[in-house]
């Protein structure tokens, strides 16, 4: 990808693994979730050493990850689709966020998604604040987590139709994002002087996201080895019936369900990275414990990627194979 510049770049999204970057130097895994195969854009530009990346979602992801190793990240939802979550607690337009160095940052976007973060130090943070005659709240660098409090939809209003149109590739203007990341720090660093002193950060997932949370790191750590919903409901401290309502209402999705997407996802890794044992689709299948029936597992890539493994493979070889020449 190419270096950001002082203006938008835009690139669409025709892969999930684009939204590896979305937050570019960004470690993340992407995840697509039940519904249509994810489409979207992604922007970054860069000023003065400080980085923006912005994201327009259609469709329904998860994303994981740590967002940088050595910066500060402020994060800014504007305009967040129904069900979207960070840390599986539900968000809503407006939420603000700081992540800290090597934190993870663990979301569920969903159709519609639009938000907008910059990468950059704590100096740099803090010279921004100086900028703009403001003193930081110390708090705002204690910890990873959400402000208590959305910014107001008013203010809003100013910024969000402008990140708007630099995702349609068809806009002319607002490709130059000085004045959009002056505002956007801004906006930030001006909301963190207001801290409520009962702001808790929502970073624990609470109620039916805690269960969720508990069910799926199990699935993530025995993804290769049947798992069953009496594992599952055990694991999360529920029952069967409320290990289910809580997938519903969290994932839209069943846990088993779930645990194939993750498998499927597993396996797609593998074809892209060229890791694979045997750098065959059944022998990639095996090794995830999904190799009993290829033509199903084929069946349910597809439509959850959009194409099949072995043009994934396929595909990636030859980029690989030309990244070397």
């Amino acid at each position: 990808m190419e270096r950001p510049s002082r203006f938008w770049h835009r690139f669409d999204i025709r892969r999930i693994e684009d939204l590896g970057n979305a937050v570019l130097g960004a470690e993340l895994e992407a995840i697509q979730l039940a519904g249509p195969p994810i489409r979207g854009s992604l922007a970054f530009a860069a000023r003065d050493g400080i980085v923006f990346s912005s994201g327009l979602i259609h469709g329904r992801v998860a994303i994981r990850g740590p967002l940088s190793r050595d910066a500060v990240t402020v994060g800014l939802g504007l305009r967040l689709g129904a069900g979207s979550r960070l840390w599986l607690n539900e968000v809503v337009d407006g939420d603000v966020g700081i992540f800290l160095p090597g934190d993870e940052h663990d979301a569920i976007y969903t159709h519609g998604s639009l938000y907008v973060a910059a990468t950059l130090t704590p100096e740099q943070l803090e010279e921004e604040a100086a900028r703009e005659g403001l003193v930081l709240d110390p708090r705002m660098l204690a910890r990873t987590g959400l402000h208590a409090r959305p910014i107001p939809s008013a203010e809003l209003a100013w910024i969000r139709p402008r990140f708007v149109r630099i995702h349609d590739a068809d806009a002319q203007g607002e490709k130059d994002h000085r004045e959009l990341s002056f505002a956007l720090l801004h906006m930030v660093v001006a909301h963190y002087a207001r801290i409520p002193a009962n702001g808790d950060g929502r970073i624990h997932p609470r109620g039916r996201g805690r269960i969720v949370h508990r069910a799926r790191e199990y699935i993530r750590e025995n993804l290769a080895a049947p798992i069953s919903i009496d594992e599952l409901a055990a694991v999360a401290e529920t029952s069967r019936r409320t290990l289910y309502r809580a997938f519903s209402d969290i994932l839209d999705d069943t846990p088993q369900s779930f645990a194939r997407r993750l498998r499927l996802h597993g396996i797609r890794t593998e074809l892209v990275s060229g890791a694979g044992a045997g750098g065959t689709v059944s022998a990639v299948a095996r090794s995830w414990g999904a190799g009993a029936d290829l033509g199903r597992l084929s069946a349910r890539y597809q439509e959850l990627f959009g194409e099949s493994p072995s043009a994934t493979l396929t595909l990636h070889r030859e980029l690989r194979a030309h990244a070397m020449i």
